[in-house]
């Protein structure tokens, strides 16, 4: 009895010594697995966050980038220029509406321009309603992103001119569906999950605007930087700071929460789960883990260290599986960063093939080429980019967040130069491509890093490649077109030669013979019918020489090379009121001397297209031609008071004819600034502009 009371005594302190070596045991097993369950789920918010913030981050600074580019176009500055010095210029307003009504058509939603007292000039589209739902972008001035049913761009930037004077602003808003999208996508995170998009707070209260994505929809709270827990996750991604955290949120409920900064827009962001779903299937089945603890005990220590076998080989295949889901995070984040690099060479690539489509100078092309290229490199703000051309280089200044690259310099090149640029060239410069036209070298399109970082990618040497072969073309049609306008230049010249010096002397020759004929045939007394034949030869031959001679100064301006520009204008002009009785003046408010033969024989011929339209389809009855010089400014101006032309069909009409097509090529080989207007009086006004200082 007495053993049999100690084997009881032996098995009851036996069982309770295993009960508590098994719930203690249990209890640290859960504990293990929670916090398992913990980093793996933080890590996974982690990742989901970063790829959120690079969305929203590219998605906000491609939307105002857009509206700071669209308050650089030569056309809305021209516009409202012209508004603010004649609010009732029609013209003006007619050119900004139309510039403003195709912003639709380039992604804004809503656009509207002002003057610079603030007055509105001109708009489309219609603004977000709910602009109380805004979150302030204090990175950028004036911007914010408004929630009306959808993410809303809403960007304001000032207008400048030539001078940075301030001239207007224009407001822009921008609809981002693809940010919706991904902002309410936090169903497949738990019913629990929630996504925080939060503004600093503003006038220094602890107050923060934010929007709450939640799986019943996307709302606008405001929230306390501070709680009785003190700073929200929140608050510390406002401060700079990222990291995943165990937290009573705002509700006061304990979260699994992480969260990050998004420093390029000035918000802040977190992403949590409430840990009651996260451990809701643990808690589920601790009930039966209880039970199943039960029976081991009864199956004494067999079954025990069978369980905790169990166990460990469970602990392993988590551990195994977390490894796993790491090394596919990291891989997944390795290639998304390549897929995001790739996708902006291409982009780069395909927007350099766009503009340089356009008639564009060699300054304008490398410009786009510097605006779209460093932006694509893998380390935009350490990089530079160099074009040389003709004996031209063309630096890039270095990218920012705020300003796209530009050309920073432009100097000729000249022996000394080029072997220095040579020397430095070797630990410096990353890629490296010639550009050849027609199988000749004429240059070449460098990337550079600092010397102490040669970041040299097979990828981006690529996209070097292709565009400088995309440059390539482009100079060899732009050579072509130029050689054909020379053909022409020169035929007109030959033709014109001939006429004068060969076949006008000849007939000149038939009507002295004509003449002697005559003065023969009347001496001799022969038949007076004969006699008028041969007076008639002589005066048809002497018609046709003053008419060759009148056709080879349309050919060969022989004033132009003898006395200059407003010489040959001015002959131009008499010779057109002679041959087609009209009223043709040519004033000029002094002398003005063109030194370039080239740039005076391109001037000389889009006077003389001018006025030939203006005569043959025109029927102008009055024409003044005007050479003018203002700062440094050379303007040509060719007015006349024919049937001019309607603004809808403006476009159409200077798109369509091939004279005017190479009156604006030869403005482009000018690098001149080539326009044709509609006069108020009636009529139509062709003026060419160019710098000469």
């Amino acid at each position: 009895m007495l053993l049999t009371r100690d084997d009881r005594k032996i098995s009851i302190i036996g069982g309770i010594l295993l009960l508590g070596l098994t719930l203690t045991t249990g209890l640290a097993v859960y504990n293990a697995m929670r916090q398992q369950i913990e980093s793996v789920l933080g890590r996974g918010l982690d990742v989901a966050l970063q790829g959120k913030a690079l969305l929203i981050e590219s998605q906000v600074e491609k939307g105002v980038a857009d509206t700071q580019t669209l308050a650089l176009r030569p056309f809305f500055i021209k516009s409202i220029q012209e508004l603010n010095a004649e609010p009732g210029d029609q013209n003006a307003m007619a050119d900004l509406m139309r510039n403003v009504n195709s912003l639709p058509d380039a992604g804004f939603s809503a656009a509207i321009v002002y003057d610079q007292h603030g007055k509105p000039l001109a708009q489309s589209g219609q603004f977000s309603e709910n602009q109380h739902q805004a979150l302030s972008l204090n990175k950028y001035a004036h911007a914010f992103l408004i929630w009306d049913e959808q993410f809303v761009l809403r960007t304001s930037t000032d207008v400048l001119d030539g001078d940075k004077q301030l001239i207007g602003s224009i407001v822009t808003e921008i609809r981002l569906p693809k940010l919706t999208r991904r902002f309410s996508e936090i169903r497949s995170i738990g019913n629990t999950g929630e996504f925080i998009l939060c503004a600093p707070p503003v006038h220094k209260t602890k107050e923060m605007a934010c929007l709450v994505s939640q799986i019943d929809g996307i709302k606008f709270k405001r929230l306390m930087r501070e709680t009785n827990s003190g700073v929200l996750p929140v608050g510390h991604a406002l401060d700079g700071q990222h990291g995943v955290v165990a937290v009573k949120d705002y509700r006061q409920i304990p979260v699994i929460e992480a969260y990050a900064p998004l420093r390029a827009i000035g918000l802040g962001m977190t992403l949590k789960l409430d840990e009651e779903e996260l451990f809701a299937p643990i808690n589920q089945e601790l009930r039966f883990i209880i039970l199943y603890l039960a029976g081991l005990i009864l199956a004494e220590i067999l079954l025990l260290n069978w369980f905790v076998r169990k166990l460990i080989q469970s602990e392993r295949a988590a551990q195994h599986t977390q490894k796993i889901a790491e090394q596919f995070s990291i891989e997944l984040s390795h290639k998304e960063t390549e897929l995001r690099e790739r996708l902006k060479e291409i982009t780069c690539l395909y927007e350099i093939r766009r503009s340089i489509g356009m008639e564009l100078s060699i300054e304008t092309v490398c410009q786009n080429i510097f605006i779209h290229l460093i932006p694509a490199l893998q380390y935009p703000q350490l990089a530079t980019a160099v074009i040389e051309l003709d004996g031209w280089r063309y630096i890039s200044g270095r990218s920012n967040l705020s300003l796209a690259p530009h050309v920073l310099t432009k100097e000729k090149i000249s022996e000394q130069s080029r072997t220095k640029t040579r020397m430095e060239r070797n630990p410096a410069c990353t890629c490296w491509s010639f550009i050849s036209v027609n199988g000749k070298m004429c240059g070449n399109l460098r990337v550079f890093y600092p010397a102490d970082k040669p970041f040299l990618l097979q990828e981006e040497q690529k996209l070097v490649n292709a565009i400088a072969g995309d440059l390539e073309s482009w100079l060899e049609r732009k050579h072509l077109e130029q050689a054909v306008i020379s053909i022409a230049e020169d035929q007109a010249h030959t033709i014109g030669q001939e006429l004068h010096d060969n076949v006008g002397q000849q007939i000149a020759a038939i009507g002295y013979q004509a003449q002697a004929l005559e003065k023969k045939m009347t001496t001799a007394g022969n038949d007076e019918n004969i006699t008028k034949v041969a007076a008639s030869i002589a005066s048809q031959a002497q018609t046709a020489v003053i008419q060759i001679k009148q056709l080879a100064r349309g050919l060969l301006p022989f004033e132009l090379e003898a006395n200059g520009l407003a010489s040959a204008l001015k002959t131009l002009a008499d010779r057109v009121a002679a041959t087609y009785h009209i009223g043709c003046d040519f004033l000029s408010n002094h002398d003005i001397i063109v030194k370039d033969n080239n740039v005076a024989l391109n001037l000389y011929r889009i006077a003389q297209e001018a006025i030939n339209n203006a005569i043959r389809h025109g029927h102008a009855r009055h024409i003044v031609m005007m050479l003018s010089t203002h700062d440094n400014v050379l303007r040509l101006s060719i007015c006349d008071d024919g049937q001019g032309f309607s603004y809808k069909d403006t476009d159409r009409q200077l798109t369509s004819g091939m004279g005017l097509k190479i009156m604006q090529y030869r403005a482009k080989q000018l690098d001149a600034q080539l326009d044709i207007l509609a006069r108020h009086e009636g009529g139509t006004e062709v003026r060419l502009e160019k710098r000469i200082g």
